[in-house]
């Protein structure tokens, strides 16, 4: 039956129609409701079915944001519909550049927490693999406009827009949690200091800071920054970012910026017996705590 149609009488059983030789009687009345009921039941388990094969085929899949060329993997959680708005956490991808496992690795280790999983296909986590297809999946119209603005402003605006599609599309929260690992948080403190009006707060594991994106007249001047959360991750064996290793300075140099710009809920965590590594179970271990806090 196509879509929208409108069953009428001609395609009703015989023994439903009413016709000029028939009168309608408590038999008819009777087997009409039935028939209807059965019909309402029919569509709502037909309803329910479709919703539940988009949310499975859903589980991740890859889109180019709706106002900017920017493209990302999302997964929705266990039970997601829409009468609800969900948690965000956007998990930004190191100098591997592997995108999808690292939306992979934040899947695995979910379980049966309530976050929508947003992973942006960013730049300026490292220059290698520049406009190099098995790595990116933008044509080189979309690299000449980096080239043109910029990765900063092509980071910044597209995971604005993104959220705002997260929020539009998938009854996402329109403040986002988000996190990066090592030369990931390049984005991330750029968002940190230009847009936290659509963060609820950050957590960089192992991450870089390199001055990257930082404009002095371009800091937020919204005096919420004041509360927001900034919770750095490490692990107590990373011999690159962890409190003995060489590039620990690079955290503590960005955190007092922060803290000199006016952020004040700063806080760090040193996860004993842990390398270098992304950490996804502490990240969620951190998001509960703060929901926890709401």
């Amino acid at each position: 039956m196509p879509r929208n149609h409108l069953v009428t009488t001609n395609e009703l059983p015989d023994f439903l129609i009413n016709s000029t030789t028939r009168r309608e009687g408590p038999s008819y009345n009777f087997f009409k409701q039935i028939f209807m009921r059965s019909v309402l039941w029919l569509a709502v388990v037909v309803m329910a079915g479709i919703s539940n094969s988009w949310a499975q085929a859903t589980d991740l899949v890859l889109i180019k944001a709706s106002h900017h060329p920017m493209q990302y993997y999302l997964s929705v959680p266990k039970g997601w519909n829409a009468s609800r708005k969900w948690p965000v956490v956007v998990v930004l991808e190191a100098a591997e550049k592997d995108f999808k496992a690292n939306a992979e690795r934040f899947i695995s280790t979910r379980g049966d927490l309530p976050f929508i999983i947003v992973a942006p296909i960013n730049t300026n986590n490292g220059n290698a693999g520049r406009r190099d297809a098995s790595l990116f999946p933008y044509s080189n119209e979309t690299w000449d406009y980096m080239d043109k603005v910029g990765d900063c402003q092509f980071n910044d605006e597209g995971l604005v827009n993104i959220i705002a599609d997260v929020a539009a599309h998938n009854n996402g929260e329109s403040k986002v949690y988000l996190t990066g690992f090592e030369a990931g948080t390049h984005v991330l403190w750029s968002m940190v200091f230009n847009h936290p009006e659509v963060l609820m707060a950050a957590m960089p594991v192992a991450g870089n800071w390199r001055n990257r994106c930082f404009v002095e007249e371009h800091i937020t001047t919204d005096p919420a920054k004041k509360e927001f959360p900034i919770h750095s991750i490490v692990g107590e064996l990373d011999e690159y970012f962890g409190p003995k290793g060489g590039n620990y300075v690079q955290w503590t140099a960005v955190r007092d910026l922060a803290s000199s710009h006016g952020y004040q809920n700063i806080s760090e965590v040193v996860i004993p017996k842990k390398g270098h590594a992304p950490m996804p179970e502490e990240v969620w271990k951190y998001l509960m705590a703060l929901i926890g806090k709401k």
